[in-house]
């Protein structure tokens, strides 16, 4: 388990670079955007679209990423309340629910893909079942860094324990 966790975390690091690509590449389209309708007075018809599509795959792609530092909202308080096996059963069912709700995504993404092959997008005419496998391919990340997690959670359990 320890290869797979080490594998996880270099693909963790690859997906942040390209997730910081998307980034870049959705400010340059909407700084293009703007430009060229303040300064040539023409708008363009695909920047919308595009920036849209570039914030998605960067939401979809980096809730892995945020699974795996904790960083999604929780109440504090009772995290500081509670201490060894209670800790420990509140984080497995927070990680539980975690993986259900990944679990829906990557159904729903998977059905919506093969929807979105007849599919293509309005002003870029790309296929839509494109947007929906990186909405399938982050849920699918995001259900791998939950049980990386787990993983860590209990080793560190055995540990303390």
């Amino acid at each position: 388990m320890e290869k797979i966790t080490a594998a996880f975390k270099k693909l963790q690091k690859a997906n942040s670079v390209l997730i910081g690509a998307a980034l870049l590449a959705m400010i340059a389209v909407v700084f293009l955007q703007t430009f060229c309708r303040f300064v040539i007075f023409r708008s363009l018809t695909w920047s919308e679209e595009l920036s849209r599509y570039l914030f998605v795959a960067i939401i979809a792609l980096g809730i892995n990423l945020a699974t795996t530092k904790h960083m999604f909202v929780r109440i504090e308080i009772i995290d500081g309340y509670l201490k060894g096996k209670a800790l420990l059963v509140l984080n497995v069912v927070r990680r539980a629910v975690a993986m259900y709700v990944s679990l829906v995504f990557v159904y729903s993404g998977y059905r919506l893909i093969r929807i979105g092959g007849y599919q293509v997008s309005p002003a870029m005419a790309i296929p839509m079942s494109l947007l929906y496998g990186i909405i399938f391919l982050g849920f699918v990340m995001n259900a791998l860094a939950v049980m990386v997690d787990i993983y860590e959670e209990f080793t560190e359990a055995k540990e303390d324990l």
